[in-house]
Protein backbone atom coordinates (compact mmCIF):
# COMPACT_ATOMS: atom_id res chain seq x y z
CA UNK A 1 0.00 0.00 0.00
CA UNK A 2 2.99 2.31 1.03
CA UNK A 3 4.73 1.59 -2.14
CA UNK A 4 1.34 2.27 -4.52
CA UNK A 5 0.97 5.74 -2.48
CA UNK A 6 5.25 6.36 -2.85
CA UNK A 7 4.53 5.70 -6.79
CA UNK A 8 1.08 8.01 -7.26
CA UNK A 9 2.92 11.06 -5.03
CA UNK A 10 5.77 10.37 -7.39
CA UNK A 11 3.80 10.55 -10.57
CA UNK A 12 1.88 13.67 -9.05
CA UNK A 13 5.16 15.36 -8.13
CA UNK A 14 6.57 14.69 -11.51
CA UNK A 15 3.56 15.93 -13.41
CA UNK A 16 3.56 19.20 -11.69
CA UNK A 17 7.12 19.72 -12.22
CA UNK A 18 6.65 19.26 -15.75
CA UNK A 19 3.75 21.46 -15.75
CA UNK A 20 5.15 24.08 -14.00
CA UNK A 21 8.16 23.57 -17.02
CA UNK A 22 5.82 23.51 -19.71
CA UNK A 23 6.80 19.95 -20.62
CA UNK A 24 3.60 18.16 -19.99
CA UNK A 25 2.42 15.90 -22.80
CA UNK A 26 -1.36 14.25 -22.95
CA UNK A 27 -0.60 10.31 -22.68
CA UNK A 28 -2.07 10.03 -26.21
CA UNK A 29 1.10 11.67 -27.55
CA UNK A 30 3.63 10.18 -25.52
CA UNK A 31 2.00 6.62 -26.44
CA UNK A 32 1.05 7.09 -29.63
CA UNK A 33 2.37 4.57 -32.31
CA UNK A 34 5.85 5.20 -34.59
CA UNK A 35 3.39 4.83 -37.45
CA UNK A 36 1.37 7.77 -35.98
CA UNK A 37 4.22 9.78 -35.44
CA UNK A 38 5.43 9.18 -38.20
CA UNK A 39 2.65 10.37 -40.40
CA UNK A 40 2.27 13.52 -38.44
CA UNK A 41 5.90 14.20 -39.25
CA UNK A 42 5.82 13.95 -42.94
CA UNK A 43 2.72 15.67 -43.23
CA UNK A 44 4.60 18.51 -41.56
CA UNK A 45 7.25 18.85 -44.67
CA UNK A 46 6.92 21.73 -46.50
CA UNK A 47 10.15 22.77 -48.15
CA UNK A 48 11.47 19.44 -49.65
CA UNK A 49 10.71 18.65 -52.80
CA UNK A 50 8.75 16.05 -54.10
CA UNK A 51 11.40 13.56 -54.83
CA UNK A 52 12.71 13.63 -51.18
CA UNK A 53 9.39 13.37 -49.86
CA UNK A 54 9.19 10.30 -51.97
CA UNK A 55 12.30 8.78 -50.89
CA UNK A 56 11.44 9.37 -47.14
CA UNK A 57 8.10 7.51 -47.60
CA UNK A 58 9.82 4.78 -49.31
CA UNK A 59 12.54 4.89 -45.93
CA UNK A 60 9.40 4.14 -44.00
CA UNK A 61 6.99 1.83 -45.81
CA UNK A 62 9.91 -0.61 -46.84
CA UNK A 63 12.70 -0.69 -43.90
CA UNK A 64 10.99 1.31 -40.77
CA UNK A 65 7.08 0.97 -40.33
CA UNK A 66 8.26 -3.33 -40.54
CA UNK A 67 9.79 -2.83 -37.55
CA UNK A 68 8.55 0.11 -35.27
CA UNK A 69 4.90 1.08 -36.97
CA UNK A 70 2.96 -0.30 -33.39
CA UNK A 71 5.59 0.38 -30.99
CA UNK A 72 4.88 3.13 -28.72
CA UNK A 73 7.65 6.18 -28.87
CA UNK A 74 7.83 6.21 -25.30
CA UNK A 75 9.28 2.75 -25.86
CA UNK A 76 11.64 3.19 -28.61
CA UNK A 77 15.21 2.84 -26.89
CA UNK A 78 19.10 3.39 -27.71
CA UNK A 79 19.39 -0.38 -27.24
CA UNK A 80 16.39 -1.30 -29.64
CA UNK A 81 17.49 1.25 -32.13
CA UNK A 82 21.12 -0.63 -31.99
CA UNK A 83 19.72 -4.22 -32.29
CA UNK A 84 17.64 -3.01 -35.66
CA UNK A 85 20.38 -1.40 -36.93
CA UNK A 86 22.39 -5.00 -36.96
CA UNK A 87 19.82 -6.51 -38.33
CA UNK A 88 19.53 -4.06 -41.14
CA UNK A 89 23.36 -4.63 -41.66
CA UNK A 90 23.35 -8.07 -41.95
CA UNK A 91 19.94 -8.57 -43.85
CA UNK A 92 17.78 -9.53 -40.99
CA UNK A 93 15.87 -6.72 -39.92
CA UNK A 94 11.91 -6.66 -41.65
CA UNK A 95 11.09 -5.26 -44.25
CA UNK A 96 8.53 -4.90 -46.88
CA UNK A 97 8.84 -4.62 -50.83
CA UNK A 98 5.99 -3.67 -52.83
CA UNK A 99 5.30 -2.91 -57.00
CA UNK A 100 8.16 -3.74 -58.90
CA UNK A 101 10.25 -4.43 -55.94
CA UNK A 102 8.56 -7.19 -54.83
CA UNK A 103 9.72 -10.64 -54.30
CA UNK A 104 13.20 -8.95 -54.05
CA UNK A 105 15.81 -11.62 -52.10
CA UNK A 106 16.42 -9.51 -48.64
CA UNK A 107 19.45 -7.94 -49.26
CA UNK A 108 21.89 -6.19 -46.33
CA UNK A 109 21.92 -2.36 -46.52
CA UNK A 110 25.11 -0.17 -47.30
CA UNK A 111 26.20 1.81 -45.02
CA UNK A 112 25.70 4.83 -47.52
CA UNK A 113 21.61 3.40 -47.39
CA UNK A 114 21.65 2.54 -43.86
CA UNK A 115 22.44 6.16 -43.05
CA UNK A 116 19.66 7.57 -45.23
CA UNK A 117 17.48 4.89 -43.49
CA UNK A 118 18.00 5.45 -40.04
CA UNK A 119 19.91 9.10 -39.58
CA UNK A 120 17.97 10.96 -42.30
CA UNK A 121 14.41 9.75 -41.90
CA UNK A 122 13.87 7.75 -38.61
CA UNK A 123 16.03 10.12 -36.60
CA UNK A 124 14.37 13.02 -37.77
CA UNK A 125 10.79 11.70 -36.93
CA UNK A 126 12.29 10.85 -33.33
CA UNK A 127 13.38 14.61 -33.10
CA UNK A 128 10.25 15.87 -34.32
CA UNK A 129 9.01 14.25 -31.07
CA UNK A 130 11.98 15.61 -28.92
CA UNK A 131 11.12 19.08 -30.06
CA UNK A 132 7.62 18.89 -29.36
CA UNK A 133 8.09 17.30 -26.29
CA UNK A 134 6.75 13.96 -26.59
CA UNK A 135 9.39 12.08 -25.68
CA UNK A 136 11.91 13.05 -22.90
CA UNK A 137 15.35 12.27 -24.84
CA UNK A 138 16.14 11.21 -27.85
CA UNK A 139 16.86 7.69 -28.38
CA UNK A 140 18.99 8.14 -31.65
CA UNK A 141 21.18 10.61 -29.62
CA UNK A 142 23.99 8.09 -28.71
CA UNK A 143 23.20 6.11 -31.64
CA UNK A 144 26.49 5.32 -33.50
CA UNK A 145 26.51 4.08 -37.49
CA UNK A 146 29.28 2.70 -39.14
CA UNK A 147 31.56 4.84 -41.52
CA UNK A 148 30.57 5.48 -44.51
CA UNK A 149 33.75 4.54 -46.46
CA UNK A 150 34.33 6.58 -49.95
CA UNK A 151 36.06 5.05 -52.50
CA UNK A 152 38.60 6.96 -54.90
CA UNK A 153 37.59 4.35 -57.60
CA UNK A 154 35.28 7.06 -59.74
CA UNK A 155 35.51 4.79 -63.14
CA UNK A 156 36.98 8.38 -64.56
CA UNK A 157 36.63 7.85 -69.11
CA UNK A 158 39.54 9.09 -70.77
CA UNK A 159 38.88 11.20 -74.15
CA UNK A 160 39.06 7.82 -75.96
CA UNK A 161 36.72 6.47 -74.42
CA UNK A 162 34.32 9.38 -73.93
CA UNK A 163 34.41 9.60 -77.84
CA UNK A 164 33.55 5.73 -77.93
CA UNK A 165 30.54 5.53 -75.69
CA UNK A 166 29.15 8.83 -77.63
CA UNK A 167 29.77 7.55 -80.95
CA UNK A 168 28.12 3.59 -79.48
CA UNK A 169 25.11 5.75 -78.18
CA UNK A 170 24.09 7.01 -81.45
CA UNK A 171 24.94 4.43 -83.35
CA UNK A 172 22.53 2.11 -80.96
CA UNK A 173 19.48 5.12 -81.07
CA UNK A 174 20.07 6.66 -84.73
CA UNK A 175 19.69 9.58 -82.89
CA UNK A 176 22.69 12.11 -83.03
CA UNK A 177 21.00 13.92 -80.18
CA UNK A 178 22.48 10.84 -77.71
CA UNK A 179 26.08 11.54 -78.93
CA UNK A 180 25.65 14.97 -78.24
CA UNK A 181 24.12 13.99 -74.68
CA UNK A 182 27.22 12.01 -73.68
CA UNK A 183 29.59 14.67 -74.63
CA UNK A 184 27.45 17.38 -72.41
CA UNK A 185 27.31 14.85 -69.28
CA UNK A 186 31.20 14.14 -69.59
CA UNK A 187 32.64 17.56 -70.25
CA UNK A 188 30.47 19.81 -68.07
CA UNK A 189 28.98 17.10 -65.51
CA UNK A 190 25.25 18.44 -65.07
CA UNK A 191 23.18 15.78 -63.80
CA UNK A 192 20.71 13.38 -66.36
CA UNK A 193 18.00 14.98 -65.31
CA UNK A 194 18.97 18.35 -65.12
CA UNK A 195 20.53 17.95 -68.78
CA UNK A 196 17.46 16.59 -70.40
CA UNK A 197 15.35 19.27 -68.83
CA UNK A 198 17.28 21.87 -71.10
CA UNK A 199 15.26 23.82 -73.49
CA UNK A 200 16.66 25.64 -76.30
CA UNK A 201 16.73 28.67 -74.80
CA UNK A 202 18.82 27.85 -71.84
CA UNK A 203 21.86 27.65 -74.27
CA UNK A 204 23.52 30.91 -74.39
CA UNK A 205 26.01 30.22 -77.40
CA UNK A 206 27.86 33.53 -77.69
CA UNK A 207 28.66 33.02 -74.15
CA UNK A 208 29.38 29.18 -74.24
CA UNK A 209 27.22 28.78 -71.27
CA UNK A 210 24.26 26.57 -70.56
CA UNK A 211 21.69 27.20 -68.13
CA UNK A 212 20.70 24.98 -65.89
CA UNK A 213 17.03 26.30 -64.46
CA UNK A 214 15.03 23.17 -63.80
CA UNK A 215 15.55 18.99 -63.49
CA UNK A 216 13.71 15.96 -63.84
CA UNK A 217 12.33 14.42 -60.53
CA UNK A 218 9.67 12.21 -59.49
CA UNK A 219 6.14 12.94 -57.35
CA UNK A 220 5.33 10.98 -54.22
CA UNK A 221 3.51 9.28 -56.52
CA UNK A 222 5.82 7.80 -58.64
CA UNK A 223 5.00 10.38 -61.69
CA UNK A 224 7.42 12.06 -63.75
CA UNK A 225 7.54 16.22 -63.32
CA UNK A 226 9.85 19.27 -63.65
CA UNK A 227 11.09 20.86 -60.32
CA UNK A 228 13.86 23.10 -59.88
CA UNK A 229 17.91 21.98 -59.86
CA UNK A 230 18.71 19.81 -56.66
CA UNK A 231 19.76 22.83 -54.32
CA UNK A 232 17.10 25.11 -55.43
CA UNK A 233 19.29 27.29 -57.38
CA UNK A 234 20.15 27.53 -60.78
CA UNK A 235 24.08 27.61 -62.44
CA UNK A 236 25.69 27.96 -65.54
CA UNK A 237 27.35 25.40 -66.68
CA UNK A 238 30.35 25.20 -69.40
CA UNK A 239 30.03 24.70 -73.12
CA UNK A 240 33.02 23.54 -74.91
CA UNK A 241 33.09 24.37 -78.79
CA UNK A 242 33.29 20.83 -79.35
CA UNK A 243 29.82 20.62 -77.31
CA UNK A 244 28.62 23.60 -79.16
CA UNK A 245 28.82 21.86 -82.26
CA UNK A 246 27.18 19.17 -81.58
CA UNK A 247 24.09 20.73 -79.58
CA UNK A 248 24.02 23.05 -83.07
CA UNK A 249 21.96 20.89 -85.19
CA UNK A 250 19.88 20.10 -82.39
CA UNK A 251 18.99 23.73 -81.89
CA UNK A 252 18.23 24.61 -85.15
CA UNK A 253 14.68 25.91 -86.21
CA UNK A 254 13.51 25.22 -82.97
CA UNK A 255 11.04 27.25 -80.62
CA UNK A 256 13.12 28.60 -77.60
CA UNK A 257 10.78 26.83 -75.57
CA UNK A 258 11.55 23.13 -77.43
CA UNK A 259 13.57 20.43 -75.47
CA UNK A 260 17.00 20.75 -76.14
CA UNK A 261 17.20 16.84 -76.24
CA UNK A 262 13.96 15.90 -77.57
CA UNK A 263 12.36 12.53 -79.19
CA UNK A 264 10.99 12.85 -82.48
CA UNK A 265 7.31 11.86 -82.13
CA UNK A 266 5.84 14.88 -80.61
CA UNK A 267 9.21 16.26 -79.51
CA UNK A 268 8.78 15.50 -75.62
CA UNK A 269 12.07 15.13 -73.89
CA UNK A 270 13.67 12.38 -73.50
CA UNK A 271 13.05 10.20 -70.32
CA UNK A 272 15.94 9.13 -68.70
CA UNK A 273 14.71 6.25 -67.21
CA UNK A 274 13.40 4.80 -70.79
CA UNK A 275 17.08 5.79 -72.37
CA UNK A 276 19.24 4.00 -69.79
CA UNK A 277 17.59 1.02 -70.51
CA UNK A 278 17.20 1.13 -74.27
CA UNK A 279 20.60 3.21 -75.12
CA UNK A 280 22.86 3.54 -72.46
CA UNK A 281 22.98 -0.38 -71.26
CA UNK A 282 23.38 -1.32 -74.93
CA UNK A 283 26.32 1.13 -75.72
CA UNK A 284 28.02 0.30 -73.05
CA UNK A 285 28.56 -3.24 -73.94
CA UNK A 286 28.83 -1.77 -77.76
CA UNK A 287 32.00 0.50 -76.36
CA UNK A 288 33.46 -2.11 -74.07
CA UNK A 289 32.94 -0.31 -71.31
CA UNK A 290 30.48 -2.67 -69.71
CA UNK A 291 31.60 -4.14 -66.63
CA UNK A 292 32.86 -0.98 -64.98
CA UNK A 293 29.98 -0.01 -63.00
CA UNK A 294 29.57 3.08 -65.42
CA UNK A 295 26.00 5.09 -65.07
CA UNK A 296 24.87 8.53 -66.53
CA UNK A 297 25.48 9.77 -63.18
CA UNK A 298 29.32 9.15 -62.90
CA UNK A 299 30.01 10.77 -66.12
CA UNK A 300 29.87 13.80 -63.76
CA UNK A 301 33.27 12.75 -62.19
CA UNK A 302 35.15 12.63 -65.62
CA UNK A 303 33.86 16.03 -65.94
CA UNK A 304 35.52 17.33 -62.82
CA UNK A 305 38.92 15.25 -63.35
CA UNK A 306 38.77 16.62 -66.73
CA UNK A 307 38.02 19.96 -65.13
CA UNK A 308 40.80 19.71 -62.06
CA UNK A 309 43.36 18.43 -64.58
CA UNK A 310 43.26 21.56 -66.89
CA UNK A 311 43.89 23.65 -63.45
CA UNK A 312 40.11 24.19 -62.37
CA UNK A 313 40.65 25.14 -58.18
CA UNK A 314 37.64 23.21 -55.99
CA UNK A 315 35.28 26.51 -56.17
CA UNK A 316 35.12 26.42 -59.77
CA UNK A 317 34.37 22.18 -59.63
CA UNK A 318 31.77 23.18 -56.84
CA UNK A 319 29.74 25.90 -59.34
CA UNK A 320 30.02 23.15 -62.52
CA UNK A 321 28.52 20.77 -60.59
CA UNK A 322 26.81 22.21 -58.26
CA UNK A 323 27.54 20.91 -54.85
CA UNK A 324 26.07 22.77 -52.11
CA UNK A 325 29.53 23.70 -50.33
CA UNK A 326 33.20 23.21 -51.60
CA UNK A 327 33.24 20.85 -48.93
CA UNK A 328 31.30 18.19 -50.44
CA UNK A 329 34.01 18.75 -53.83
CA UNK A 330 36.74 17.96 -51.63
CA UNK A 331 35.10 15.05 -50.11
CA UNK A 332 34.28 13.51 -53.81
CA UNK A 333 38.01 14.87 -55.30
CA UNK A 334 40.70 15.78 -53.37
CA UNK A 335 42.90 12.65 -54.45
CA UNK A 336 42.02 14.00 -58.39
CA UNK A 337 44.42 17.68 -57.60
CA UNK A 338 48.07 17.44 -57.62
CA UNK A 339 50.04 17.33 -55.23
CA UNK A 340 51.97 20.60 -53.89
CA UNK A 341 53.94 19.02 -50.80
CA UNK A 342 57.41 19.00 -53.15
CA UNK A 343 56.63 22.77 -53.70
CA UNK A 344 56.51 23.27 -50.03
CA UNK A 345 59.95 21.33 -49.90
CA UNK A 346 61.75 23.02 -52.50
CA UNK A 347 59.95 26.37 -51.24
CA UNK A 348 61.22 25.99 -47.94
CA UNK A 349 64.63 25.16 -48.94
CA UNK A 350 65.05 27.77 -50.75
CA UNK A 351 64.01 30.25 -47.79
CA UNK A 352 66.48 28.51 -45.66
CA UNK A 353 69.63 28.27 -47.86
CA UNK A 354 69.15 32.29 -48.61
CA UNK A 355 68.69 32.47 -44.53
CA UNK A 356 71.98 30.51 -43.81
CA UNK A 357 73.35 32.39 -46.60
CA UNK A 358 72.51 35.50 -45.35
CA UNK A 359 73.66 34.81 -41.73
CA UNK A 360 77.72 33.76 -43.48
CA UNK A 361 77.52 36.90 -44.91
CA UNK A 362 76.77 38.63 -42.11
CA UNK A 363 79.11 36.50 -39.90
CA UNK A 364 76.36 35.77 -37.97
CA UNK A 365 76.31 32.40 -36.47
CA UNK A 366 73.48 30.26 -38.21
CA UNK A 367 70.65 29.62 -35.51
CA UNK A 368 70.37 25.37 -35.82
Amino acid sequence: MSSTKGDAEAYEAELEDNLRADRYAPPELTEQSFRQLAETWIASKKRPKEVSLAAYRTDLDVHILPRWASTPISQVTRQAIEEWVEALLDGTAPRTYTGRSEGRAVTALSHSRLNDVVARTFGSVLGYARDEGWIARDPMLRVELPRIERSHDLALLSYAEVERLAQACMEVSGEHRDRALIYLLASAGPRIGEATALRVADIRVDARRADIRRTWTTTTKGARAVGPPKTWESRAIPLHDYVLDELAPLMEGQEPDAWLFRVQRGGGAVDQRNWRGRVWVPALAKSGLDGRGLTPHKLRHTAASAAIAAGADPLVVQTMLGHKTAKETMRTYAHLWPDRLDEVIDAVTRHRDAALDLARRSSLKPVA
